[in-house]
């Protein structure tokens, strides 16, 4: 089935067309956007001015063609603040429906923060953790607080940046009298919801949305680096958007267009933006920021796969879910990515007391093992770099850039080679997480040994703990001499990096 979701917020109408694999599942097809700044004097005037309604129109006629020419079977279009507050939002949407032959739905703060909460979750491991999720658009700002199965918190806070352009006034750049008019708006209206957010606990903080993505692809070029594809999963510091921040508040808009990765349709508006998250941040007293660039259209792709397959609850571990679509897509070998994650997984946990790695540590080796052989179908000789770009840039969801990252190396380092320090992705990562990756590859090179006649000959295992060695004794179908011999052949780069020698012998059982 392929489905639209379109909305028509204050800054931009965007639309993305996607295919529905599943209750869970789509692939993108195609997606528009257009900054009409529909809500350009709305907050002011309480009504939508003409040439934005004529931009937003001829967008949205633009949207409809498209949706006829692909052959888009569902349509799911929402209305937010600007329409919402202005008198002639009805008429707006009249309009709409006249010339397009869509019918959007006109929603409350409510249903946005819903909305946006049901994409984000979808994209950003929520399980077993406390999230603060931010959405901050032209009209408001969508504060929602949740876990992976609930919204606990949904509200809509009148801190959108074209509304906060329309009381603050255009001064270019903000006078001192301007800065600290919003400030105060920013903490009266935020202050008394975040504390009570606070309160309860907070284990990330999500942010979404352009504006906000915008500030954070700034902080990620400042620090001399380049966002790789997607920016979901990248964290970005308290103390870099607080700098960034104030750079923005005290230039002109020729200025702010020159600081990287700054849209210049954006330029109105972005210091706003900044002033908005840095002082939610404080309030809540986070160090950081993870960025994710689904919200309320992915939210609306949800809901109609959600309406469609008569299914509420979403994958338990969207992480791994992600791997199978990605493996599904790529037509790689699902029984024996599957035989791989189970045995490195048994070597991960069996070897706990040597390797002493977090539990999270065993999720990441079990993807990185589900994807290690992803590219073999495309070239086997260059399957180890294709395995690395496909993991990387495949969409996996519930996982940081950083995680993501270590995953893709640890496939890579698995198939041929090790790590090296003239490597530049791999230099570039922190030093406990460049020991993650060896331990990781490691794992997976003797799971590949394992399963070194590809017939699931292997049944289990488990470690035996001595001074200078683990000695692993596999249980198997039948004789497993081919499987030990290709374990030993490639636990070179884990008993290296772990400093204990890896013995591999078969079960024995008594008489026999």
């Amino acid at each position: 089935m392929r489905i639209a979701a379109i909305d028509i917020g204050s800054n931009s109408v965007h639309m993305v067309i996607a295919d529905a694999r599943g209750p869970h599942s789509f692939r993108m097809v195609d997606r528009e956007l257009e900054r009409v700044k529909l809500g350009e004097g709305v907050f002011r005037n309480g009504r939508l001015r003409a040439a934005n309604m004529k931009a937003a129109l001829e967008a949205l006629e633009r949207f409809a063609d498209m949706c006829k020419r692909l052959r888009v079977q569902r349509i799911a279009a929402v209305a937010t603040s600007a329409v919402r507050e202005a008198e002639n939002g009805a008429q707006f949407l009249r309009e709409v429906k006249r010339r397009t032959g869509l019918s959007p739905e006109l929603i409350d703060g409510r249903e946005e923060a819903e909305l946006i909460f049901l994409g984000v979750r979808h994209s950003v491991d929520l399980e077993g953790r406390r999230g603060l999720v931010l959405d901050l658009g032209g009209g408001s700002l969508e504060v929602m607080y949740g876990e992976a199965r609930r919204l606990i918190v949904g509200k809509s806070l009148p801190l959108g940046v074209r509304r906060l352009r329309d009381e603050i006034g255009a001064d270019d750049p903000l006078t001192r009298r301007s800065r600290n008019k919003l400030w105060r708006l920013v903490r009266t209206r935020a202050e008394p919801l975040l504390k009570d957010i606070r309160r309860r606990g907070v284990d990330v903080v999500v942010a979404t949305s352009g504006t906000q993505l915008a500030l954070g692809r700034a902080c990620i070029r400042l620090r001399g680096q380049e966002t790789w594809g997607n920016l979901t999963g990248c964290e970005v510091g308290a103390n870099e958007l607080n700098e960034l921040a104030g750079e923005l508040l005290t230039a002109t808009a020729v200025e702010r267009a020159n600081v990287a990765g700054v849209d210049a349709k954006r330029v109105d508006t972005i210091h706003l933006g900044a002033a908005v998250l840095t002082a939610v941040l404080g309030i809540v007293r986070a160090e950081r920021i993870l960025l994710c660039e689904a919200a309320l259209r992915e939210g609306l792709l949800l809901r109609e796969m959600a309406r469609y397959y008569r299914t509420k609850q979403p994958p338990h571990d969207i992480l791994r879910a992600s791997a199978f679509e990605l493996l599904d897509s790529t037509g790689a070998d699902k029984e024996r990515a599957t035989r791989m994650s189970v045995l490195a997984t048994k070597l991960f946990n069996c070897a706990r007391r040597v390797h002493r790695l977090p539990a999270r540590v065993g999720c990441l080796l079990e993807v990185a093992a589900l994807l290690v052989d992803v590219g073999h179908g495309i070239s086997y000789i260059d399957r180890k770099h294709i395995a690395y770009q496909l993991i990387r840039g495949g969409g996996l969801r519930g996982a940081t850039d950083v995680e993501i990252e270590a995953m893709a190396l640890a496939a890579r380092y698995s198939l041929s080679g090790a790590p090296k320090r003239r490597h530049r992705t791999y230099a570039a990562l922190e030093p406990d997480v460049q020991h993650t990756v060896k331990v990781m590859a490691g794992m997976l090179r003797v799971a590949a040994g394992l399963d070194r006649g590809r017939s699931g000959v292997v049944t289990d295992l488990r470690c035996t703990v001595l001074k200078n060695t683990v000695r692993v004794v596999v249980r198997a179908r039948k004789n497993a001499a081919f499987e030990l011999d290709g374990a030993a052949h490639n636990a070179r780069l884990l008993s290296q990096t772990l400093g204990r020698e890896f013995q591999f012998v078969a079960h024995s059982t008594r008489g026999s």
